[in-house]
């Protein structure tokens, strides 16, 4: 197993590759959030619908030893309102500007804890600071007691929370203001 996992843009031909990642990450996160995996989007969506993804955001892997075992993808959102659901929300994205979005994010089991989720979410937040963004934007579930501590030891703040897709759903967001 190489010690540094290398960072790289993915491609579409690493679609069903990272179709399989996120769908293995995305039983752990159903787990450690109390919520049932028939509420998650990622657990039903088709290769090409991640080779879609893939083609349209800047989607980022980490690969080690010839094998994805993270990704990470951030699109630009020129209108992040696209995200408000309550006033609470209105108040922040108003003012928000050009943002970021993060989505699909994801780490092998084998390599959780090793620094390749802190390393991906680096990069990430390299490209939104990089590209003149006020702030980057990620939902997740409010139970996930390690994804919130995660997300807040690199500087999101927890915005509001909403339950129509069934659970408690944070909007986190890091502002560069």
């Amino acid at each position: 197993m190489d010690k540094d996992p290398q960072i790289r843009i993915a491609g579409i031909s690493d679609a069903l590759e990272v179709s399989r990642l996120l769908k293995s990450a995305m039983l752990t996160y159903c787990a450690d959030s109390g919520i049932s995996s028939s509420m998650l989007e990622a657990m039903t969506e088709s290769v090409e619908s991640v080779a879609d993804r893939i083609s349209r955001q800047t989607c980022l892997v980490a690969v080690s030893d010839g094998k994805i075992v993270g990704s990470i993808c951030i699109k630009r959102v020129d209108n992040p309102l696209v995200y408000n659901f309550s006033e609470k929300t209105y108040g922040y994205l108003k003012d928000a500007g050009l943002s970021f979005y993060i989505s699909r994010f994801a780490v092998l089991q084998d390599f959780r804890k090793s620094g390749v989720g802190i390393d991906l979410m680096a990069k990430a937040i390299d490209i939104a600071h990089e590209s003149d963004a006020r702030s980057i934007l990620l939902h997740s579930a409010a139970s996930n007691k390690n994804m919130v501590e995660f997300y807040g030891k690199r500087g999101f703040r927890l915005i509001d929370s909403e339950s129509s897709r069934g659970y408690m759903r944070g909007l986190f967001a890091l502002s560069f203001r």
